[in-house]
């Protein structure tokens, strides 16, 4: 018995100094980037200089050669490309890819429609982009995949390890951190971690990795550009291999190592590969008590299953990986607010989703209409094609900002072609309900978006010029509300009724400063949950309607005083300018509740910085980076404008370049401002890049912490010039210190117990530079491109190409920025799960044509 257990304990200190490496044949195939997801998928392509392989060969080429030998294994990652690949097929290759599938020799990795970016997408949408994804594989392969893998974005955000471990994931993969972070995790074996959010559940964690080398192969071995391995040299680069995974041993816990095998579009030669791993393989395998090393092919999951039989104690990480450097010098976080229309479309267009699938679905239950029961496979159609299109738009180079101009052209047309395609299913189906809810039969539905000018909307516009009236059907997605509804209209005597014939109280104001006919009509009312509600625009004269002029400001007048509410006052500063909220809380005073005025102060200022562009890293679509820390004055405040409406009380800050709108609105939304910023084309006549970035002072002492939100689902905490997983060493004051705002940014002075937030409606990049203050970087145009593989600088004009949607002429004007954010003055709350979809403007505005004044009940 001696004996034996003396063997054992002999043979399993060998098997242990084994190091056992699983290799991964992997391509990584953008989505659209330098060319369109089509011209990817089946042109010649060409990047830096070198020939690649389109999708279709890749596909093609895996397929056939993974079947020569029974070892072989593949992983399959965009689930678009695949479905594009699946569509040209026969019953009998499909047949053999699902049972390669199933059987292990190919494994469906990540499985989303494509590898979503993590900084600049909303929850909801990573959500939808991952399920059309797992839909399809599902269907059509009859699998789940179980391992996330996302080793292109540039950083890596808390909410996207959550929705991971929620949506069942074993592990995930990803290569993009900083350098500085990752030398630390290699030093330290912390390269392997579990990944413990602390914003969410005890449950919401998931074993994640980073890659040792990016998601190349290891140097040298790059078989489509550098020396194949043959019979003759096989010795010379198994040494060279082994040596290679020798040295990775060191930075890892066990002695099973996981490496990737192919790179952008690899694989469409695949026999290279292939050929010269199986001759590695044999090779060493056959040496491996020379070489203390096992070769394999490998999957993720596979290796996943080793490790786990070790039970080791891994290293947690609760925080994320932002923002992300590859140099002292570059930062990443230009592309947090790059192509600033295009993320303005995205986050529309998101919403919209979630509406009309809101809408479909209670449809389906209720089969209300004889033209959803006609055309409901159509309808399924036209609602998954544009999931499909919002998925192609989560893409790490879609919706970041980082493709090129035409790629970005080609993203606007597939989304503006989903809006088309679910418009026409969608407006007959409304037909039927207005005819039904108030009797209404001649009507012709169109949208019109929220931030158009009056003339854009045809319909408002057309109609209220003829003096004829207007039905605006109005959908709720979300619970009982009361909600400010703005519908843009031109200047006439128009009024709003209900669906009870009831007159609404309502404001026209006329405060484009550059087009007094341009007018928004605002009223306001209480909206049940999940529902239609129906108004009537009438030409009209109303006691409940009435143009707001421009209040009378002297030029000796220093402050403008509004009472906003019983409660609530709001003093304007016109020479400064700022403004000051005056509010009386409920305080609990020794037991008692005591009424307390308080007052919160904030101004806005809009600075911008030159764009480096020397010889060394320049700003360009991924990186921002200053030429120096300061910022300079980019549109001094020239002239304010106040319209003291019945509901809303507007200030227009009219600048040099930019005009301001601030809404304050009465009784039922104390201490939140409405923030419209529409910024003229950026100058570059001077030859310099520049950034711009609007900046909200306050009196607040935050002490160099701030809040930024996780993909609109969590805040975290941020520190100037800290990082809590490593030291830092500063290179970039400016950009080192940006992150990313999908939804919002804070500060909190914990001594008075206050916070402002800063609600935007698109992704932006945002920071707090100094006391008090909030940055957010609004607009970029850039001379230089930052050699990070688009190749083309940031430099955005107006696009004459035509499309066939209307949305389009919108978004094409890419200069030119309209957006919102909502600044919230309160008092200091935590919020954990933000779910900033249920703001005021997520509504589906539905105007048509009319012939009757009057709204009849049913």
């Amino acid at each position: 018995m001696l004996i034996l257990f003396v063997l054992i304990h002999l043979i399993k200190c060998q098997t242990d100094n084994i190091i056992y490496v699983h290799l991964i044949p992997h391509s990584h195939d953008d989505y659209g980037w330098l060319y369109t997801i089509d011209e990817y998928y089946s042109n010649r392509i060409i990047q830096f200089g070198q020939e690649y392989g389109n999708v279709r060969d890749i596909l093609n080429s895996v397929y056939s050669e993974i079947q020569k030998n029974n070892e072989r294994k593949y992983i399959q990652v965009e689930i678009g490309f695949l479905n594009m690949w699946w569509k040209n097929q026969n019953e009998e290759v499909r047949n053999k890819y699902k049972e390669m599938v199933q059987s292990g020799k190919i494994e469906i990795i990540n499985g989303g429609w494509t590898m979503h970016d993590e900084a600049t997408t909303y929850f909801e949408d990573i959500i939808d982009q991952m399920t059309v994804g797992h839909q399809w594989v599902k269907e059509n392969l009859g699998v789940v995949p179980e391992i996330g893998w996302q080793i292109d974005p540039f950083g890596h955000q808390q909410t996207n390890a959550a929705l991971f471990s929620q949506m069942g994931f074993n592990a995930q993969w990803f290569a993009r951190v900083d350098y500085q972070d990752f030398d630390y995790r290699k030093q330290n074996k912390r390269l392997e971690m579990v990944w413990h959010p602390k914003e969410y559940e005890e449950d919401a964690y998931i074993f994640s990795a980073i890659n040792y080398q990016h998601y190349s192969p290891p140097r040298n071995f790059f078989f489509e550009r550098d020396q194949q391995v043959t019979q003759s040299n096989v010795h010379q680069k198994a040494i060279e291999f082994v040596n290679y995974f020798q040295q990775m041993r060191q930075s890892f816990q066990t002695n099973h190592l996981i490496h990737t095998m192919g790179e952008d579009f690899t694989f469409s030669h695949s026999e290279v590969w292939f050929d010269s791993i199986d001759l590695l393989i044999e090779y060493i395998n056959k040496r491996s008590d020379e070489f203390g090393m096992v070769i394999q092919y490998s999957t993720p999951s596979q290796y996943l299953k080793e490790i786990n039989k070790q039970q080791k104690k891994w290293p947690v990480n609760n925080h994320d990986f932002y923002p992300y450097a590859d140099t002292q010098s570059a930062y990443w976080t230009g592309y947090f607010t790059s192509r600033p229309s295009l993320k303005g479309l995205t986050k529309e267009s998101g919403r919209y989703l979630q509406a009309i699938r809101n809408i479909f679905s209670f449809e389906h239950i209720s089969r209300r209409t004889q033209h959803f029961e006609s055309y409901s496979d159509k309808i399924q159609q036209s609602l998954q094609y544009f999931e499909e299109q919002m998925a192609a738009l989560m893409h790490h180079d879609a919706v970041s900002g980082t493709e090129k101009q035409h790629v970005v052209n080609d993203y606007i047309y597939r989304i503006c072609d989903g809006y088309s395609k679910i418009r026409d299913y969608l407006n007959p189906l409304l037909r039927e309900y207005t005819l039904q809810d108030i009797s209404e039969s001649d009507v012709n539905y169109q949208q019109c978006n929220w931030n158009v000018t009056a003339s854009q909307c045809n319909i408002t516009f057309s109609q209220i010029n003829a003096k004829k009236p207007v039905l605006v059907n109005i959908y709720n997605p979300s619970v009982t509300r009361v909600i400010n509804i703005r519908i843009k209209v031109p200047d006439a005597n128009i009024t709003v009724i209900n669906q009870k014939n009831e007159f609404l109280q309502a404001d026209l104001i006329c405060s484009h400063p550059k087009n007094q006919k341009n007018c928004d009509l605002y009223f306001k009312d209480k909206f049940e949950g999940y529902s239609f509600q129906y108004y009537k625009i009438i030409f009209q004269d109303s006691k409940y309607q009435q143009k707001i002029q421009p209040m009378d400001i002297k030029s000796s007048q220093e402050q403008v005083v509004i009472e906003l509410s019983k409660l609530s006052t709001l003093k304007v500063d016109l020479k400064k300018p700022s403004f000051l909220y005056q509010v009386w809380e409920a305080e609990e005073q020794s037991g008692l509740e005591a009424q307390k005025l308080k007052e919160y102060s904030f101004s806005l200022q809009y600075n911008f910085y030159y764009s480096s562009q020397n010889s060394g890293q320049s700003s360009g679509a991924y990186i921002f980076r200053p030429d120096n820390d300061q910022t300079h004055t980019y549109s001094e405040i020239k002239n304010i404008t106040i319209y003291r409406g019945q509901l809303v009380t507007i200030v227009v800050l009219q600048g040099e370049h930019t005009t301001t709108q601030l809404r304050f609105y009465f009784n039922n939304f104390d201490k939140i401002v409405e923030v419209e910023t529409f910024i003229d084309p950026i100058n570059i006549s001077d030859g310099k890049g520049k950034e711009i970035v609007m900046i909200v002072n306050t009196n607040l002492k935050n002490k160099k912490t701030f809040y930024t939100d996780s993909n609109g689902l969590s805040l975290q905490k941020r520190i100037l010039n800290f990082r809590p997983t490593w030291d830092l060493k500063v290179h970039e004051q400016v950009s080192g210190n940006y992150y990313p705002i999908g939804s919002m940014i804070q500060i909190q002075d914990e001594d008075k117990k206050e916070q402002i937030s800063v609600v935007n409606d698109r992704s932006q990049g945002g920071t707090s530079l100094k006391e008090g203050q909030l940055e957010l970087m609004i607009h970029r145009r850039i001379l230089r491109d930052d050699n990070r593989g688009v190749g083309e600088s940031l430099n955005e004009t107006d696009n004459e190409t035509t499309f066939t949607s209307e949305f389009t002429q919108k978004y094409t004007k890419t200069t030119i920025l309209q957006g919102f954010i909502t600044l919230m003055i309160t008092k200091r709350l935590t919020l954990k799960y933000l779910q900033i979809s249920k703001l005021w403007k997520n509504l589906l505005l539905l105007l048509t044509k009319v012939s009757k004044i009057g709204i009849k009940n049913k």
